[in-house]
């Protein structure tokens, strides 16, 4: 019979919990039984991934997780019917097993948890099986038969749990906790604050009154969490016998490959996310449920892949935005988008003109290209002009707008006849000024940004159409970085509520390109990294505030400090001083403003002592550096190569066998049955995770367990390995500061480093 090929086994017991009385691994038949499962076009192929799922046993009392632990993992509350499936399914293994006794060990039927048992043995969990299955069918049938009384409810097995003390004795911790302080503290005048529910990870809201969110079986939870790489929201305690199917991300990442579970998950996120996290912001917080409900209908949760243009300088001001994850870049003077100031009367008379010329070009010629993209109704507009005919505003409008299109929307730079290659681009077109602009730009073309796409269209406009176009260098003034927003800031508020345009452009900050670390671009589609925003639309938000003086306050004061930055700007451009290295080009291609335990190395103190090395190998006992000397130099610092605990760590997306997760102070930790596959040491934008040759890979007795003689395991050479931050020492305090003799070594929040302290 020839072998399975199988990764190497997971250990669930070190990525959550250890295995209690009752918890049991699954065979991938038994798996395929489960509801979850059968809808799927494909269903995963659990038989190479062993380990990845643990069946959970649920008894009354036992808590599944604590609010705040990271979360790695996602629950399925398995259905009676569930239940039932399995105990079949495996009845018929034990069966098939018990029949086939006295035959070879390799004659007989795979299941490398049966393997383990004798004759005996397997008689008596047959009639184990048997009473089990008589069991759930009788609770099956008695909840078909209360279906009418229940209204369809499912069986209510498990409750999500906020740790909140509601005494107001003691300074309380949170948005929920600050309301339930004041409210101990000022009487029943107090209870409206307090909001009547606080959503979860969950299916489910948390009851204030009772401080608990019930689950019911066929429930999915955990998976935000999972997702998000983001701390667990409640505390899930077991109430009635049940089971649940914990899983690793790279099994909720192989159910997302099916569209209809990706479209149904991905609605349950945005419902989850409207009222967990964004009820949950500082912007929100301070609500009451009747102001929120007021807003409630009216904001949406919208994704920007990273590179989009959110919001572009000039714009009509018409939603202000919160950000829920990721971070936004908000940059001045982009200069795309075209403006009726910019163009003169020589540029009005002659523009009509150069583009009636390029509707009679060949079709193959760039003009042609140009104007077959350009919107129906300017290339009629145009069509119709006489050139003795005065330009009526409305066509001067209509010019802009489509130009402006036509800029936003333009793919030229993808054409075929270009090969997508810059070079190709730069030698059909000839042009030094378009040769500059694109020299920064990735050498394929659809490895561009959004903000790179369009900055090419309006230079190639100003190169086809020289006597009608403005020149983008001349009519803008150098663009600037004006700062990097994150979790819970605000944008484009100034615009909204000075019903005015955009003031600047904001766009979805993602990891640099290699630049000096020499490593792989981050926008090859390798790392999907995103932003999500909350969206407000102005009218609705203008009323809210003129009825809210708390929130009218909390707007006002980020708009008089936005006012003061602005005034200190201009203050120090005008005076030729840039205090601002934070927000310099070097700053954002060296990807700092992500780190937030970056490691930094002051030259000015450093001795190249190599202690601090020294101390990283002797804390981690396979004797390898987690800290390499080298990197790029900013300011008067090193930054070295090694792990800055990113504010999106995209190191753990799109592992195969879900072995890199969060620890529980936020590092990074890759477990043991990491599979050398090099995708998260290739996603790492700076070289933080570094692959160590193995000799041998030797098996725990629980992976050992997981397998039968019928699978090998795949070939393993090397292993992923990253500063951990030292969390497994006793003091948890990273060595290689620790160590330096010179106080030369220091982790810090770049943020608060370099940004924030700039500003103050």
């Amino acid at each position: 019979m020839a072998k399975t090929q199988v990764m190497l086994p997971a250990e669930m017991a070190q990525e959550t919990a250890e295995f209690q009385p009752g918890d049991e691994l699954l065979t991938a038949d038994e798996l395929q039984t489960l509801s979850l499962f059968q809808t799927l076009k494909k269903a995963p192929s659990f038989d190479k991934f062993p380990g990845t799922t643990v069946l959970r046993r649920g008894v009354p009392g036992r808590i599944i997780f604590s609010q705040g632990q990271p979360g790695s993992t996602a629950y399925y509350v398995l259905t009676s019917e569930d239940v039932l499936e399995v105990r079949k399914q495996q009845l018929r293994n034990v069966v098939e097993r018990l029949e086939a006794s006295g035959q070879e060990a390799s004659d007989l039927p795979p299941n490398e948890f049966l393997t383990q048992f004798s004759e005996r043995e397997l008689s008596e969990r047959e009639l184990e099986l048997l009473d089990e299955i008589a069991e759930l069918h009788q609770r099956v049938d008695e909840m078909k038969a209360a279906a009418t009384e229940t209204k369809g409810q499912a069986r209510r097995v498990a409750s999500a749990r906020l740790l909140v003390q509601l005494d107001g004795g003691q300074k309380k911790g949170g948005w929920l906790g600050r309301l339930v302080g004041s409210f101990g503290r000022r009487g029943r005048a107090a209870a409206d604050l307090l909001p009547r529910s606080v959503p979860t990870d969950g299916p489910t809201d948390i009851d204030t009154d009772t401080m608990e969110a019930p689950m019911h079986e066929g429930d999915i939870f955990g998976e935000m969490s999972c997702i998000n790489r983001a701390p667990r929201s409640a505390t899930v305690t077991i109430e009635q016998d049940c089971y649940l199917l914990e899983m690793l991300r790279n099994v909720l990442d192989m159910l997302q490959r099916d569209k209809s579970f990706r479209i149904r998950m991905d609605d349950l996120y945005r419902q989850r996310v409207m009222e967990t996290n964004v009820r949950r912001m500082e912007l929100f917080a301070g609500l009451s449920d009747h102001e929120y409900a007021q807003l409630r209908d009216t904001i949406d949760l919208k994704v920007f892949d990273a590179g989009k243009i959110i919001l572009e300088e000039g714009e009509p001001s018409d939603a202000l935005y919160v950000v829920r994850s990721g971070m936004v870049k908000t940059v001045l003077h982009i200069g795309c988008r075209l403006r009726e100031k910019d163009f003169t009367a020589a540029h009005w008379k002659e523009l009509p003109r150069e583009l009636a010329a390029a509707g009679a070009a060949d079709e193959s010629t760039l003009h042609r290209k140009v104007w077959k993209q350009l919107k129906p109704e300017l290339r009629d507009a145009v069509a119709k002009m006489s050139a003795k005919q005065p330009l009526s505003q409305e066509f001067k409008q209509l010019l802009i707008d489509g130009l402006n299109q036509f800029v936003r929307e333009g793919n030229l730079h993808l054409d075929r006849a270009y090969g997508k290659k810059k070079e190709r681009i730069v030698r059909a077109i000839e042009d030094e000024q378009l040769q500059l602009t694109l020299e920064p730009f990735p050498d394929k073309a659809d490895h561009w940004s959004e903000l790179e796409s369009r900055i090419f269209h309006r230079v190639l406009l100003e190169c086809l159409f020289p006597q009608g176009m403005p020149r983008r260098i001349a009519t803008n003034e150098p663009m600037q970085t004006l700062s990097y927003l994150g979790r819970g800031e605000i944008l484009g508020e100034m615009g909204v509520l000075r019903n005015a345009p955009r003031s600047a452009t904001c766009i979805a900050y993602d990891h640099p390109e290699g630049y000096h670390q020499r490593i792989p671009d981050s926008r090859t589609g390798a790392v999907p990294s995103r932003v999500e925003l909350v969206r407000i639309p102005a009218a609705p938000f203008r009323e809210l505030m003129n009825s809210s003086p708390k929130l009218k306050y909390q707007i006002e004061d980020v708009m008089r400090r936005r006012d003061q930055d602005s005034a200190t700007r201009t203050k120090a451009t005008s005076s030729g001083i840039d205090d601002s290295p934070a927000l310099s080009a070097e700053f954002e291609e060296l990807g700092l403003v992500q780190g937030q335990k970056l490691m930094l190395i002051d030259l000015d103190r450093c001795t190249r002592c190599n202690s601090c090395v020294e101390a990283c190998v002797g804390a981690h006992s396979d004797g390898h550096t987690r800290l390499y000397l080298d990197g790029p130099r900013f300011e008067n610092y090193l930054i070295p190569l090694t792990c800055r605990s990113c504010l999106d760590p995209v190191c753990m997306i799109g592992c195969p066998v879900g072995s890199i997760n969060r620890g529980e102070s936020g590092e990074i930790i890759i477990r043991n049955w990491c599979i050398g596959c090099e995708m998260c040491a290739d996603q790492c934008p700076y070289g933080a995770i570094q692959m160590n040759e193995l000799q041998n890979v030797e098996l725990s007795q629980t992976q050992s367990n997981m397998l039968d003689p019928t699978t090998t395991i795949k070939a393993v050479t090397e292993r992923a390995v990253v500063c951990d931050l030292c969390r497994t020492l006793p003091s948890q305090d990273p060595a290689c500061v620790y160590a330096c003799p010179h106080d030369a070594a220091i982790r810090v929040n770049s943020r608060q480093f370099f940004v924030e302290s700039t500003q103050t």
